[in-house]
């Protein structure tokens, strides 16, 4: 705990945590509103209340989803800052094992990916449901939870990467680079590619936007779950190997 409280106090204290989570919320937040009321003004008075509410949900994690690059940026910044500033030694000095440090920054990071994503998720089903308040939207339908927990699991795994890049480059722009890549720049280039729908199973944006309703199903439910979850779980696994492999080569650890 003690790990995870220092990781904490730094995060906290730092501009650019602020400044990322700011300009990812409150975009997120204006872009959500404004695709919200448009969505919303299309639909046919036939709407019945599951399908209103399901529809603003949906809207709302469009939203959420779109915050993702800067809170992975965040979770690169979050290392690499202290590589580039030697702050990592102070950091080390305090807390020996760099694979402790890692992980505790991934808690204190995981919690600051959900909580903006509830900062931009709360706000924007509230005002979803005053804009569709004429078509009586229940609260949550069946089908829901696939969506809160698809969008919510994208924008943690994206930050995490984040990290996690940071920790095998360490550098912030070429970890930041490679997360545009993955997270943009390769679903795009395998679309091009005749085996592109079986490169882009294996990728973190299609099954996100499948769990949210953007995409058609390509995998079972549960396989989209594990494929969004396993890019987050296996480059931090790589980055506490690069991190024990640097303590090695140092001789701490």
């Amino acid at each position: 705990m003690s790990a995870v409280a220092a990781e904490w106090i730094k995060l906290r204290t730092l501009r650019s945590t602020w400044w990322a989570l700011g300009i990812g919320v409150l975009v997120s937040l204006a872009l959500t509103a404004l695709g919200a009321a448009t969505v919303i003004s299309r639909w046919n008075p036939g709407h019945t209340p599951d399908q209103a509410a399901m529809g603003i949900i949906v809207a709302v994690y469009v939203g959420v989803i779109l915050a993702q690059l800067p809170l992975g940026m965040l979770g690169a910044m979050a290392i690499t800052g202290e590589y580039a500033s030697g702050m990592i030694d102070t950091t080390l000095v305090a807390m020996p094992s760099r694979a402790r440090v890692l992980m505790a920054k991934a808690v204190v990071l995981g919690g600051a990916a959900i909580a903006g994503s509830l900062l931009i998720a709360v706000p924007g089903y509230l005002y979803g449901r005053l804009v569709a308040a004429e078509f009586h939207p229940s609260l949550l339908p069946a089908g829901a939870w696939k969506v809160i927990g698809g969008g919510t699991l994208m924008i943690l795994v994206t930050t995490l990467l984040g990290l996690a890049l940071g920790a095998i480059l360490r550098n912030g722009a070429v970890a930041s680079a490679a997360l545009v890549a993955v997270v943009l720049l390769l679903p795009f280039v395998a679309t091009v590619l005749p085996w592109g729908k079986e490169i882009n199973r294996f990728l973190p944006t299609y099954p996100a936007l499948q769990l949210i309703g953007q995409l058609p199903d390509i995998m079972p439910t549960w396989a989209a779950f594990t494929v969004l979850a396993g890019w987050a779980v296996v480059p931090l696994l790589i980055g506490v190997v690069v991190q024990r492999l640097l303590a090695n080569r140092g001789g701490a650890d």
